[in-house]
């Protein structure tokens, strides 16, 4: 149902990212599986590739570099979206999710509000 849900051409980025969360756990639970194997064997990687698309196949295997291709969106994108999304900020989360706010310019607002709380302790 969930992959129906990310085939709709009509659902933005952020609503994309919403729905391709809830996969995290399997990924979490495969990665952690995974977490023992090596990685680095001759057979896994072919030997054609460059050191730049050596380090790209590595960073594929990541949880949110696949949770960000399974929403369609990039990996610094999925990256912001997931720090909106789980901030305590209900306000800022709606607007976003809305469109009213943009998925990049709720993320500075999240991290400058939390610099200013910082910069007030000091």
């Amino acid at each position: 149902m969930l992959d129906i849900q990310l085939g709709r051409r009509n659902l933005s980025p952020i609503q994309r990212i919403a729905v391709a969360e809830k996969y995290r756990p399997i990924y979490e639970k495969k990665a952690k599986e995974n977490q023992g194997a090596r990685n680095d064997l001759k057979n896994n990687i072919p030997q054609n590739l460059g050191e730049s698309e050596k380090k790209k196949a590595a960073k594929d295997r990541e949880v949110n570099s696949k949770l960000a291709k399974v929403a369609n969106v990039n990996p610094e994108t999925y990256r912001q979206a997931k720090r909106v999304l789980d901030s305590e900020n209900d306000d800022l989360k709606q607007r976003v999710l809305s469109g009213a706010t943009s998925i990049s310019a709720g993320y500075k607002e999240l991290t400058q509000g939390k610099s200013e709380k910082i910069s007030h302790r000091i």
